[in-house]
């Protein structure tokens, strides 16, 4: 694994990715909010809060990881030094712990919208809505396998 090109991969496609979909997402939730408040309130203001969380721990992961995490890290591939890797290492700790909690927030959200399944009243945005936010799940859940792979082979 050249850990260059996957820095540039996580920074370029999936965190491109991310930042792209997260005000997407939220302009979606909120529209299917207002439009079926009155079929699916429960649903929805449960869905919409727990996307609201879903997308706190994400702009806080992406603004850790590319303004602190994978700097060091390039930086480390281009002088490495002691005190670096244990500043790298510290901060992958962190990360990894934000990571837990993105991912317990993100089962929360497949758990309130019944695993991304709209209900009969649903309307094509309702669905396009879900879709998306599943896609999201996917796309952090394979992010943060390919980080975690980088840092296995960085840290060892």
């Amino acid at each position: 694994m050249d850990i260059k090109e996957t820095i540039k991969d996580i920074a370029d496609n999936h965190h491109g990715f991310l930042k792209q979909e997260i005000p997407v997402i939220k302009s979606l939730a909120y529209k299917i909010l207002k439009v079926h408040y009155e079929d699916c309130k429960d649903e929805l203001i449960q869905v919409h809060r727990q996307y609201g969380r879903v997308q706190n721990e994400l702009e806080l992961a992406l603004v850790k990881k590319q303004m602190v995490l994978l700097p060091m890290i390039w930086d480390y591939q281009k002088k490495p030094s002691s005190e670096l890797m244990d500043e790298i290492r510290r901060t992958v700790d962190e990360v990894e712990a934000d990571n837990e909690i993105l991912m317990r927030e993100l089962e929360g959200l497949k758990e309130k919208t019944n695993t991304y399944t709209m209900p009969e009243s649903g309307c094509p945005t309702y669905d396009t809505t879900y879709r998306k936010m599943e896609k999201l799940h996917q796309e952090v859940e394979k992010y943060i396998e390919i980080e975690r792979k980088m840092y296995k082979e960085l840290l060892g």
